[in-house]
Order: structure tokens, then sequence, then C-alpha cells
């Protein structure tokens, strides 16, 4: 019973109490819409009665009472069926809509290293398919099953009334036939995982092919990586029509023959029974009319039961995304005190593969510190750990003398401003993307922002100037545009602690020179975090931290670490001699 609880749960998004109430309307309407059908039976017995004993008259008050049943029916069906519609049309619209806006509060919630693990294919096909197939059978397929259910009942009621033996001779067939429907059930988990599979990959190909197609033309693999995509739609087709063949097949034909039987069994009965006088020709032939009926909804009721495989789980995907632990927030956060940042013996890995070791670095509060070192040093991490995208395996962080674990991510973040090389921009305006570093200034202040980044002029030569609507991730600008909308934003934000990862790579070096001047700006009496690859534009911070394999390998500034002659001086004499670098 409890697994029954569990799943019901799990199918209704949790909305159970507000569901069985939808439910009930459901039935009542499934109710409603089923009396003509018994009135009609009651009505061809009615009419028979003269046939049967020609003794007797048409009854008309009896063919009264059942025009007046139907008159009440009709009615009651538009009150009911507007209710019933509304209420599965919008109600369990409004709890798919809920339980969406839930899951992005959730998926908000998680650490960074939860999205890193999980493919973006396989995460869309959760929002997107999976709640499909949750509002299709919560509002197409338990209606339907309910109704058949009520006509079954209905029907056994009713037949009863007639004879009890044809009645039985009808059903008799049905449970002969629910093995198929099981046999169904089991090879549909297994076709529908592999189906379910096969459309995470084609998701996530179709993905990488549009979001990569410039980089596949400018190496010439356009063609040859559509190939490897037509290959995973091929096997997303094959796996479409194994479920059918392998799957739906034992239901459709066999299910179907066993009731086609069932039909020549209620021939047999009926003949038989005719012949020992138990059953009267015309109730006969109303059995047979009705068996008809009766085996076509029961044939969908074990189309419905095989198709509970694949929404159970799509179900359990979205259940099990809700069970991702977030990152621990603590009820009430402590205030920092001021901005110095603290990294205490910390140790941080990706998976098993551990990138930081025992780092003790401290970042004083309205100073810069740059990051420096080779690729894969964990440069990048150090700045993540601060934003608290992740927590640390060991060690702390703490902000403002305040560990950052209790502190909640929204009054953390609300002190950190971030220009990151690789810059996101949503599909919005440009003066939304700008405003997302604060939402309620106006739009001068906005264009302020955008004057100082360097970017209000191209901004201008637009077609729509500041409400020119921008492509996916920025896919209708330039990298360079792209990365000075992203220091606009960070400019409006004013955030008292700045994080930039290769903030000005993406530019050209006439604007190189106004973002630095813009940054210069921008950090001034701020706490800054920089990384960067040329030395030459962080020679004169406060403290130069040089990270080699997740450890921190030199301290100090510019002059000390020159003096030093270890890592980083080699690093800025590698580097001013590529600048002499000339093409032969």
């Amino acid at each position: 019973m409890r697994g029954f609880k569990d799943w019901f749960n799990t199918m209704t998004l949790g909305q159970t109490k507000k569901y069985l109430r939808l439910l009930l309307w459901c039935l009542f309407d499934s109710f409603v819409v089923s009396i003509p059908y018994a009135v009609m039976v009651l009505a061809v017995y009615v009419l028979l009665i003269p046939i049967a004993s020609p003794v007797m008259i048409l009854p008309m008050d009896r063919i009264w009472i059942l025009v007046g049943i139907l008159a009440v029916q009709f009615i009651s069906y538009l009150f009911v069926r507007k209710k019933s519609y509304l209420d599965f049309c919008i109600g369990f619209a409004g709890t798919t809509k809920t339980s969406r806006i839930e899951m992005g509060e959730h998926l908000k919630k998680l650490s960074m290293g939860f999205f890193s693990s999980r493919d973006a294919g396989d995460l869309s096909t959760v929002l997107l398919r999976d709640y499909s197939e949750i509002e299709n059978f919560a509002q197409q397929i338990l209606p339907q099953v309910a109704t058949i259910l009520i006509r079954f009942t209905l029907a056994i009621i009713v037949l009863s009334a007639f004879n009890v033996k044809m009645m039985l001779a009808v059903f008799i067939v049905i449970p002969l036939a629910l093995p198929f429907a099981i046999i169904s059930m089991r090879r549909m988990e297994k076709e529908g995982a592999l189906l379910q599979s096969s459309q995470q990959e084609a998701a996530s190909g179709i993905l990488e092919y549009v979001g990569g197609i410039r980089t596949l033309k400018a190496f010439h693999m356009a063609g040859e990586q559509f190939e490897t995509l037509k290959d995973t739609l091929n096997k997303q087709r094959e796996a479409a029509i194994n479920i059918e063949t392998k799957a739906a097949a034992p239901v459709s034909m066999l299910g179907r023959f066993v009731l086609n039987c069932g039909i020549g069994l209620v021939m047999l009965a009926g003949s038989y029974l005719m012949f020992k006088g138990e059953l009267q020709v015309f109730y006969y032939i109303a059995f047979l009319l009705l068996t008809l009926t009766i085996y076509d909804p029961v044939l969908s009721l074990f189309t419905f039961i095989a198709d509970l495989t694949r929404t159970t789980r799509s179900g359990k995907r979205i259940r099990a995304l809700f069970e991702e632990k977030p990152l621990q927030e603590p009820e009430k956060s402590k205030k920092a005190d001021g901005t110095d940042i603290e990294f205490k013996e910390v140790s941080f890995g990706y998976g098993d593969k551990e990138v930081l070791h025992h780092i003790n670095i401290t970042f004083q509060e309205k100073s810069v510190t740059a990051l420096v070192g080779p690729s894969g040093s964990g440069k990048s991490t150090i700045t993540r750990l601060i934003a608290r995208f992740w927590d640390a395996d060991s060690g702390e962080v703490s902000f403002g003398g305040v560990p950052v674990n209790e502190m909640t991510s929204e009054e953390l973040l609300e002190n950190i401003s971030m220009v990151f090389q690789d810059v996101y921009l949503f599909r919005d305006t440009i003066e939304n993307n700008i405003r997302m570093g604060k939402s309620d200034v106006t739009h001068e202040e906005v264009v302020e922002a955008a004057k100082k980044a360097a970017c209000h002029d191209f901004i201008m030569s637009l077609p729509d100037g500041y409400d020119t609507m921008v492509g996916e991730g920025g896919s209708t600008l330039s990298g360079g545009e792209k990365q000075r909308i992203s220091i606009a934003r960070a400019l409006l934000k004013d955030a008292p602690v700045i994080l930039l990862d290769e903030a000005t790579s993406s530019l050209d070096p006439e604007n190189e020179v106004l973002i630095q001047q813009a940054i210069s700006a921008l950090v001034e009496n701020k706490t800054v975090i920089v990384i960067a690859h040329r030395l030459q534009s962080v020679c004169n911070a406060d403290q130069i931290v040089v990270l080699k394999d997740g450890e921190v390998f030199e301290k100090g500034d510019h002059v000390e670490l020159l003096k030093m002659n270890g890592l980083y001086a080699k690093l800025w004499n590698e580097q001013n001699n590529a600048g002499n670098w000339r093409i032969r």
C-alpha cells in the first residue's frame, strides 16, 4: 500500500489531495456521461416488452421516465463537464506550473558540481519531456481509466439485471487477456529505458551540434559531425519502433484476439441459454451489441497500463531531481564584518580528482590580489569557492570573518560582482542583460554603466539600441562585445568584492585600454581578486599568488617574486620573450 502511495504522490507531483478532488469530479463526470448508455439499454428492454409478450402494450410511462432521466442528465452534464474540464485543464496545469517553478528554485540551490556532472540534454529532457508525460498522464490517461472503470461498473450492474450468466460470459475473458498487458508492461520497461536514453542522447547531440556549428564549419567537420548526430537520431527512431512492435504488440494483437474469442463465447453461451429457455432472444441480441462496446475500452485500458512504465519512469526522474541535496543554507545568515576573504587549509576536488591541496591565502579588504600560474593550477576554482558555487571538501573559506557556509547564498552574492572569461548572455534585450547586475535602476544608469564599459557606442549602432534582442548565450554578439556587456553588468551592481577572470582576454587593444580604465574605476576601494595570464596586467597588484598543481607555490608582490627567481620570474621572462615573437 505504501508503494502505491509513493507512486501516486510521484505521479501527481506531490499534490495528492488536490488531484484526488479533481479525480472525484472526473469520476462523477464519468458517471453522468455513462447514464445515457444505461438509459438506452433500459429503453431497448422497454421497447422489446411487446415483442416478448404480444398481449402487452408499449409502456409509454416508462419511456417518458427515461426521457426525463436523459433531460436531467443533460442539464447535469453541462455543469459537471464544465467543472471537471476546467479543473483538469486549469487545475493540473497550475500544479505542473507550480512544480516547474519549484524545480527552478531547487536547481538554483544545487552546487555547480551537480551541473558539471549532468548533461544539458538530460536536464532539458526532464524539464520538458518528462513533465509533459506526467501532465498527459494526469490530464488524459487517468481520467480515461476512471471513465472506463465507471462504465464497467455500470455495465456489470445493468447486465446482471438481465442475466447474470450472460454477464459472466461477457467479462470472463477480460482476466484472460490481462497477462498480455503484464507482458507488455515488462517489455515496455526495458524498451522504454532504451528509448529514454536515446532521446537524451539525441537532445544532447542537437544542443552540441547547434552550439558548436561555428567550430565545426571552421574545421570542415559539419558534415562528419552531422553523420554522428544522424546516427543518434536513427537510434532514437529504432527505439521508438521497438517500443511499439516489441512492447505494444502483445496487447494490441494478442489481447484483441482473446477479446474476440470472448465474442464467440458470448454467442455460444447465449445460444445454450436460449436452448434451455433461460434467455429470451431480444436479451441475447442486446448482449451481443453491448459486448462490442465493452471490449474496445478494455483494449484502451490495457494500452494505458502498458504506458504506465514510461510515465512512471518520468515521474521517478523528476522526483530524483528534487531529491538532489542542495548546498546547505543556514536558517539565519551571519553578517560579514568587512570583506576580508581567507582560505584556511582548503582542499577541493571534482569527483575523485583533487585540484586544490591545503590552500592558505588571505585576500585583504580593499586590496588587489592576482592569481597566476599555469592552466589547470586551480585559479578559477578558488574564485568559484569564494562565490560558494561549491563547498570545500575540507578546510574553511571565510568572508568578512564568517565561514561562507554560515551565510545565505543571497547574502554572500550580494557582496560579489563577477566578470568571467566565459560570458553567458540570456535571450533578452541588451538592457535587461545589463540590468541583471541591479534590476531597480533607471535607463540612464544602465547607459552610464555601458559608457564606462566602452560598449555604449556599439550598442547604439545596433538597429534597436538597448532594446536589441541578444541571441541565446549571446550568439549574435562577438566575444569582446559580450565581455564588455558583462563588465557593464558588474559596474552597475557596484559590489564591494570583484572577481575578474581574464576580463580583457577577448578585447582588441583599443578597447582594452578603455576597459582597463573602467576596471580601475570599478575596483577602486574594493576587494579585488583577478585571474590573469598576462602578468604585465597585474604587476601592480598588492599581492600576487602563484599557483602550481593546486598548491600555493609563491606569494608576494611583483618585485618580491622577481627577486625569488622562481616560477613567477620564469613566467615573466617567457612572456617578455614571447612579446618579441614575429611571423617569419
